[in-house]
């Protein structure tokens, strides 16, 4: 995990920031290349300062790579090219690998040897004295001091962007545990509603059985209608039933009349008495609805409209039903109210309700803001899936 957020933390390209703090090292380093009177021609001693800045453009990508570059020219020099030369610049080049390594190392592990490699590489060239003349305890220590403080400042920012990121790993666990509990508390809720509708459907059918039974000998005619009557509501509540099933099962409710998309004039009724300006359009032919689509759709208009009145005040709303052939289309729509916020900021959870009672019936539900407010659309089929 500690090696996948470093990645994460590390672009592909380097960053302008590094481009330009290599650019800036590598002109100071060749000032002081040039301008010093080194063992070494000129072009090597330009070389070396190019070797031990240029690196540092990827010092996040792969900073112990660069760690061994940096080492290898250090030592090119040190070795190589005549032995010391009093020069500071690659001192400042290896302070930033250092502190590179802490932060970018691919794992924690690898940060703490590439520190320690570090460290290694900078006592063993500087008793060679590569970077000031005269060598002393007290160098040493100053030395290790940088080192080691450079490696500790990585480190802890390290420490700080890794729990910065669980933090944030941890808050959208919680959002999605939040969400996935909306969505089961709505599809209990829905549930115990079409518990109600089947029990109310197969009442019905009860009621139509026993009226045939006694018109049989009297009024055949009579009893086959109803009997017909009674074939078609069963299959209804076949149908919710298998709506429930596919939402869960939930805990009884006590029976009660479920309202229906004929009492949105009476939800409409209400939120104008509520200081809501609401206008309703009802059109088509409603002819025969699904006790579940009917009270579904109902639903969905009493959610928007109490979300208009939380989320938008009095904005101006107007609310469409449209009966089709095939479906059921609700529009809610608000323009933009006295509050700023979006019906979302409470958590979601009435449209998630909303977008849960249309799916259930193979249903659509889209909603979000358009030009001057915010709408909600909803698409329900006449034969319920």
């Amino acid at each position: 995990m500690d090696a996948l957020n470093t990645l994460a933390r590390v672009p592909r390209r380097p960053p302008r920031a590094d481009v330009a703090l290599a650019a800036l090292l590598l002109a100071w380093a060749v000032v002081e290349a040039t301008a010093a009177d080194g063992p070494g021609r000129t072009w090597e001693r330009v070389a070396f300062a190019v070797g031990v800045t240029a690196p540092l453009v990827v010092r996040r990508r792969a900073p112990l790579t660069v760690l061994a570059v940096l080492a290898a020219v250090l030592a090119w020099r040190v070795l190589g090219v005549g032995g010391a030369a009093e020069s500071t610049f690659p001192f400042p080049s290896m302070l930033v690998v250092v502190f590179s390594i802490a932060l970018h190392a691919s794992t924690r592990p690898a940060a703490v040897a590439g520190g320690a490699a570090a460290l290694a590489v900078n006592l063993a060239l500087y008793p060679l004295g590569y970077y000031v003349g005269p060598i002393t305890a007290g160098q040493v220590v100053i030395l290790g001091f940088f080192i080691i403080g450079a490696w500790t400042a990585g480190y802890l920012v390290r420490l700080r962007a890794d729990q910065a990121t669980a933090a944030e790993d941890d808050a959208a666990r919680r959002a999605a545990d939040a969400a996935a509990d909306a969505v089961t508390a709505e599809r209990a809720r829905i549930a115990r509603e079409l518990h109600d509708v089947v029990a109310h459907s197969l009442s019905i059918v009860a009621v139509q059985a026993g009226a045939a039974e006694e018109l049989i000998a009297l009024d055949p005619d009579l009893a086959r209608r109803h009997i017909a009557a009674a074939r078609r509501t069963a299959r209804e509540a076949l149908t919710e039933m298998r709506h429930v099933l596919d939402v869960q099962r939930a805990d009884a409710a006590p029976l009660a009349p479920q309202p229906t998309l004929e009492r949105v004039p009476d939800l409409v009724a209400d939120s104008r008495a509520a200081g809501l300006p609401v206008t309703l359009t009802v059109d088509g032919d409603r002819g025969d609805v699904p006790a579940g689509v009917d009270l579904a759709g109902f639903r969905i208009v009493q959610e928007a409209l109490t979300n208009v009145r939380r989320h938008a005040g009095a904005a101006p709303t107007a609310v469409t039903v449209h009966y089709a052939d095939r479906w059921i289309d609700v529009r809610v729509r608000n323009t933009a109210g006295p509050l700023t916020h979006t019906p979302t900021s409470g958590g979601g959870r009435g449209v998630i309700g909303m977008r849960e009672r249309a799916k259930v019936y193979g249903g659509t539900l889209d909603a979000g803001p358009h030009d001057d407010g915010y709408e909600v659309r909803a698409r329900l089929p006449r034969e319920s899936a």
